[in-house]
């Protein structure tokens, strides 16, 4: 090729560059890209139709939907969120046409809400459910496809900030794309690929073929690429984690016991490997979750409302409605203990399930359970409600669930392990007392009340067995047996504090601190 050649070529290129910048001119603010495959809901400042999207499998719909509403009430940055369409459930809500979803899409792009259209997520309302055709990899490569091929060009952010495995390769082609990212671990999970099985989906992976994490570690893989093609499998969790400029999980403490390994036989060692990297090189931090702003015992749905000053007999109200809709012996005198929690071997439900009959022999209290989950779990605790009075169990319902926590005395939470957790920071707005294992977010939450110090918000315990558990019932048991004034006094502090403590706002700011720095590390061409 002679200079000529060369010239008109480079040309060209600068000709591109030129016109690119002057379509997607820089707003006057820092553009964030928010990836989440879930959101309980959107803020009414960003139009009214927004009102109709929502979906969600887990604590991280609640932490989008408030990180979005507060960084749109910042008005620090050109927000844009990207999520899957789930025409379903949009229909659901508002009983509304095919044609009119799909235009009500293109309606929420004008406003920075970008709605990934595939039928992987027509049919379904969980993000995470199993479905023959759609699996939940075919959707997270479906979702990730989308925003990788069009939206990291088309809105050309400052930052991309990336949520869980479903998000994985992101990072990897935001980094090829000079674009900073930010990747939240939410719970401990990954899938792999080939990048044969990536591709096939529309993806080109050696776009970005250096920032990929391979289950065999692969020498000069953009020189070897095809002897790796078909059968080294590309880790998506660790890829996100290695890949992304910065790296958080939902609580402080939760960082440190996976920067000290202690959960060699639930953390692959991929990830572990690659969080350990990330904390090493200060580019990890543990940013607490907090509540939705609607958690509030004043005005929530579903539940007698009350304030500090009315609690104590409202709450006795909400108990007595809770037993009646969960079919207990309605008894304002017998303490309850509500799960609300999901039946899964993390949060420990056969801990309180194999040593039930000795709890129950030892204490004069009531168990409610709303949750879904593991469905030998759920069996079990079908058969134990049967069997006993004083365990009611119904399937997960939102309203329900709400109301238990509103009316319960203590809720259960004896986790093996907690990224974050949040059922044991809603509770406390409702004078309910927690009673947990000090382990992650929980013990970043939950410290042993003490009323002779007037400190204190919970009961906690050391150890994920019988005994542990045993230790924290008891000592809800003593605070429940204390005289009503002195009970109520402890309570209503534990409701004013929870609220200053443990918000929404603290938790925006902390990650828009993140998004601040990463920002300014572009500008440097850092």
């Amino acid at each position: 090729m002679n200079n000529s050649e060369n010239h008109a070529i480079e040309s060209v290129g600068k000709e591109i560059s030129r016109e690119y910048s002057q379509v997607f001119k820089k707003s006057g603010k820092p553009k964030i890209l928010i990836c989440t495959p879930e959101i309980t809901e959107l803020p009414e400042g960003m139009g009214n139709a927004a009102n109709l999207v929502a979906a969600k499998g887990g604590g991280l719909g609640d932490i989008s939907a408030g990180l979005v509403r507060h960084l749109n009430d910042s008005q620090e940055f050109e927000l844009h969120i990207v999520l899957p369409k789930y025409d379903r459930s949009i229909k659901h809500i508002a009983a509304i046409t095919s044609q009119q979803v799909d235009r009500l899409a293109v309606v929420l792009s004008g406003r920075g809400i970008h709605l990934v259209n595939d039928s992987a997520f027509s049919y379904i309302d969980n993000p995470y459910a199993e479905n023959i055709i759609h699996t939940p990899m075919r959707r997270s490569l479906v979702f990730q496809r989308h925003i990788i091929n069009n939206l990291l060009d088309f809105i050309q952010p400052d930052v991309v900030h990336c949520n869980d495995w479903m998000t994985g390769l992101i990072p990897a082609a935001a980094r090829a794309k000079g674009i900073k990212s930010l990747f939240t671990l939410h719970n401990i999970f990954t899938e792999k690929q080939t990048m044969m099985e990536i591709e096939t989906s529309g993806i080109r992976p050696l776009d970005f073929v250096e920032w990929l994490y391979f289950e065999n570690y692969p020498e000069n893989i953009k020189q070897n690429w095809k002897e790796h093609f078909r059968t080294n499998k590309v880790d998506f969790t660790a890829t996100a984690i290695y890949a992304s400029d910065y790296f958080n999980t939902v609580s402080e403490t939760f960082l440190q016991e996976l920067v000290e390994n202690m959960f060699p036989d639930i953390v692959p060692r991929s990830i572990f490997s690659m969080i350990r990297q990330k904390y090493e090189q200060g580019r990890a931090a543990g940013i607490l979750n907090a509540p939705n702003d609607t958690m509030n015992s004043k005005v929530l749905r579903d539940i007698i409302n009350f304030n500090k000053y009315t609690m104590t007999e409202k709450k006795a109200e909400n108990k007595v409605l809770f037993q009646e809709r969960m079919g207990l012996p309605q008894k304002k005198d017998v303490p309850l203990f509500f799960w609300p929690n999901r039946l899964f071997f993390q949060k420990g439900p056969d801990i309180l399930f194999d040593n039930l009959e000795y709890f129950l022999k030892k204490y004069k209290m009531q168990i409610a359970v709303v949750a879904n989950g593991d469905k030998k779990l759920e069996a079990r605790l079908e058969k134990i409600s049967r069997k006993h009075p004083q365990i009611a169990y119904r399937h997960f319902d939102e309203s329900l669930s709400n109301l238990g926590k509103a009316a319960a005395d203590f809720i259960l939470m004896p986790s093996r392990y907690e990224p974050c957790g949040l059922p044991q920071m809603e509770v406390l707005r409702f004078g309910t007392l927690p009673v947990v294992r000090s382990t992650g977010g929980l013990k970043d939450t939950i410290q042993q009340l003490n009323v002779n110090e007037n400190s204190g918000n919970g009961f906690t315990f050391m150890f994920a067995d019988r005994e542990g558990l045993d230790y924290g019932f008891q000592e809800a048991m003593a605070f429940y047996k204390l005289p009503s004034d002195v009970k109520e006094k402890q309570l209503q502090r534990v409701m004013s504090e929870s609220k200053r403590r443990f918000n929404l706002q603290k938790t925006a700011e902390k990650y828009m601190n993140i998004y601040q720095k990463l920002i300014k590390e572009k500008r440097d061409g850092k």
